[in-house]
């Protein structure tokens, strides 16, 4: 058990470092940090997706053995844990580190180019599903310390920020399928446009080049007819997703997707926060409005039932006083705390024959 604990513990500290380090990743393309930074991040990025995936198939393995499959998918949020971890090692970090390992503009300008790319990008939010992990770590937080408050939190918190995070995911898919660059750059659009000029005649490479300062390399069947810099240049200032790539027949041609890559990060960076700011406002707000209307009146009630010398009142909100739960209140001060006073006193002859068919009914008559 205590090796257990251990292990989560490391899942949990693992959580919160890949919820920092997704921040970071968009952060460092917004501020545009160096090459040789984001190129740790990415690292760092896919030793967290790969650290996810083992985890991921480890647990399903062992759901999978122990027969309940479908109970940790679904009542565990497995799903979550599949979301978070898997895509993001295919088609996320796992194609840029590829880029970075093997080197070469080509291959890396190849990886920037996917359409699906633009989609996985947004699924990198899907990490921030993980909070929804780690509400154990505000049991020591006044009024999160009820099962009952966790689950129905955690409940809460998964349908909010599933809902903010495939919002994003489809919106990406949606702009990809409608040919829409989200950072309103135009994108593929304007691609089509060079790829027009080129095919119609008339207009060099060269000029094409002077037209759109973007375009960094044209190539017409494999030969380079125009760079806009040297390939040492490429190889230090530029990573796998600073490229974008279009081929159209004999043409091959390399964008530049620096800009566009930042106003996509800030966007994602806003969908970040909107999600740290749900979760926080949550646990701050809901948190204790559902302990003190629900949680605590039952608390104290179970407490009354249980330990013949806890007598204290069910304290509820006037405001509230039509809730199901203070009605039950209202019996449990006035009729089962006066009966439980009058057990524990002395009584003269015969004690009193109280049993819990009794207590029902006292409970049922003044519902």
């Amino acid at each position: 058990m205590k090796k257990v604990s251990v292990i989560e513990s490391i899942v949990v500290f693992a959580i919160l470092l890949v919820i920092i380090q997704t921040f970071m990743e968009d952060f460092a393309i917004v501020l545009l940090w160096s090459l040789d930074l984001r190129k740790i991040l990415l690292f760092t990025g896919f030793g967290f997706d790969l650290f996810f995936t083992i985890e991921f198939f480890i647990r399903f393995h062992n759901a999978l053995a122990e027969g309940r499959a479908g109970h940790y998918l679904s009542r565990e949020r497995g799903w979550i844990d599949l979301a978070a971890s898997i895509p993001l090692l295919l088609f996320n970090s796992g194609p840029a580190v590829l880029a970075i390992v093997t080197g070469g503009a080509a291959l890396q300008g190849f990886v920037g180019s996917l359409n699906i790319l633009k989609v996985i990008k947004a699924i990198r939010i899907a990490r921030i599903l993980r909070l929804l992990r780690i509400l154990k770590i505000f049991r020591q937080i006044k009024n999160v310390d009820s099962p009952m408050a966790q689950r129905h939190l955690a409940r809460i918190l998964t349908i909010v920020i599933t809902v903010v995070v495939f919002t994003v995911f489809s919106y990406s898919i949606l702009g990809t399928l409608l040919n829409v660059n989200l950072s309103g750059g135009g994108g593929d659009k304007r691609g089509d446009e060079v790829i027009y000029l080129l095919q119609k005649g008339g207009v060099s490479p060269e000029e094409i080049a002077r037209m759109r300062d973007d375009v960094l390399i044209i190539k017409e069947r494999g030969t380079t007819r125009f760079t806009r810099y040297e390939n040492a240049f490429y190889t230090e200032k530029f990573g796998p997703e600073d490229y974008s790539y279009l081929h159209e027949g004999p043409w091959e041609i390399f964008f530049d997707a620096r800009q566009a890559n930042t106003a996509y990060s800030f966007f994602s960076l806003l969908f970040f926060f909107l999600v740290i700011l749900l979760t926080m406002a949550l646990l701050a707000l809901y948190s204790p409005h559902f302990a003190i209307t629900i949680s605590d009146p039952l608390h104290v009630m179970l407490r009354g039932f249980s330990e013949q010398s806890y007598n204290l009142e069910v304290k509820t909100a006037e405001e509230y006083s039509n809730d199901e739960i203070c009605k039950l209140a209202r019996v449990y001060n006035e009729r089962y705390l006066p009966l439980k006073a009058r057990m524990e006193e002395p009584q003269e002859g015969a004690a009193l024959d109280i049993t819990m068919e009794s207590i029902g009914d006292i409970l049922n008559e003044g519902v």
